[in-house]
């Protein structure tokens, strides 16, 4: 089995044909039946089942598949979901930058120290994906010639609004920058085709 797939269930279906097995994927729930009817010469079979099995959160429900063994079995199967982009690498910043950024489902979110600029002298920037804050001082006193400059950089994910970026400064000299993800597509059911073994 491929290492991103997981085996989410298996049980024996011999008496039953790949069409009279229906799998379909709703509301984070796997949901299989099975419906037999056969007639004979001495009366008619019928049976029936009816199975519900939770999705585990670390799958992707659009992955689920199934197939029937040569021996009878129905296998449930999926692959794991990507794993969650959880943190923002700051180019060019040190861990002691003073500089945090976080990501989760809904926003992005990046604090950081200005408080050597004054308000005019930082600017903030979008371009497609890209998030870019630059400050640059720059003063002379009793002769003395002082400059100073602040770049940071950041990459953000496709599904960031790059529309909703707001920021704003704080007394403490700590630049709040924001901006919503864009809503993922609700889950939807769908049928699954039970492939048989060859």
């Amino acid at each position: 089995m491929d290492a991103d797939k997981i085996l989410i269930a298996t049980f024996e279906v011999k008496n039953y044909k790949p069409n009279e097995i229906s799998l379909k994927v709703e509301g984070g729930k796997i949901y299989v039946d099975g419906k037999h009817f056969s007639e004979g010469e001495y009366g008619t079979e019928s049976s029936e089942f009816h199975r519900t099995y939770v999705l585990p959160e670390s799958v992707e429900p659009s992955s689920v598949s199934s197939r029937v063994s040569s021996d009878g079995v129905l296998y449930i199967e999926a692959f794991k979901n990507p794993p969650k982009e959880t943190e923002v690498a700051l180019v060019g910043s040190s861990p002691t930058s003073g500089d945090v950024a976080k990501i989760d489902d809904k926003k992005f979110t990046v604090t950081l120290d200005v408080s050597s600029f004054s308000p005019e002298e930082v600017v903030v920037k979008v371009l497609n994906n890209e998030l870019t804050v630059r400050a640059r001082h720059e003063s002379e006193s009793h002769g003395h010639f002082t400059s100073r400059q602040f770049n940071r950089h950041f990459v953000l994910p496709k599904d960031v609004d790059m529309d909703s970026v707001v920021s704003k400064l704080g007394k403490d000299g700590r630049l709040h920058i924001e901006a919503t993800r864009k809503a993922q597509p609700k889950a939807s059911e769908r049928k699954v085709e039970i492939i048989m073994d060859e």
